[in-house]
């Protein structure tokens, strides 16, 4: 009898859950979600800032990609955050762990006539160790009106 209970205390200890992927899908959604409306409220430079990782890689269409937060800020620095408006909308994400991604639509709207531009973006994010997310990696593209 003793040793079916040391037995089955074991193996109550070796069984551990995964996480709960659809919490952590939806609170990557909303974090992507407040990013957008941070780049609408504060500008796209200041909320692009916020959300990266350190070791960040931005990959921008038609340039080189930026390496880390430092070469972002330098980048950032002559952007001209009162003529651009950059909002989107994540419509999936997925999570594995503390690595997920979301992937979505973006409008571009310039303080110029009649000047919206398009297109879609994937995003990959890194759960950090005080529970928020950062993104690692961000890039998209141009697209036709969607």
């Amino acid at each position: 009898m003793k040793k079916l209970l040391f037995l089955l205390l074991v193996l109550a200890g070796c069984t551990t859950t995964g996480p709960d992927t659809d919490f952590l899908k939806k609170e990557l959604l909303k974090t992507d979600q407040d990013f957008s409306q941070m780049s609408m409220d504060k500008g796209m430079g200041h909320a692009f800032l916020f959300y990266a990782a350190e070791d960040v890689i931005e990959i921008r269409e038609g340039k080189i990609p930026l390496f880390g937060i430092k070469e972002m800020k330098e980048d950032f620095r002559n952007l001209p955050e009162s003529r651009i408006h950059l909002s989107w909308i994540p419509v999936k994400a997925d999570v594995d762990g503390k690595l997920g991604y979301t992937f979505g639509k973006w409008q571009m709207h310039l303080d110029l006539p009649d000047t919206t531009l398009y297109g879609v973006y994937v995003t990959i994010w890194r759960k950090q160790d005080n529970g928020t997310w950062k993104y690692v990696l961000d890039g998209g593209n141009s697209t036709p009106k969607q």
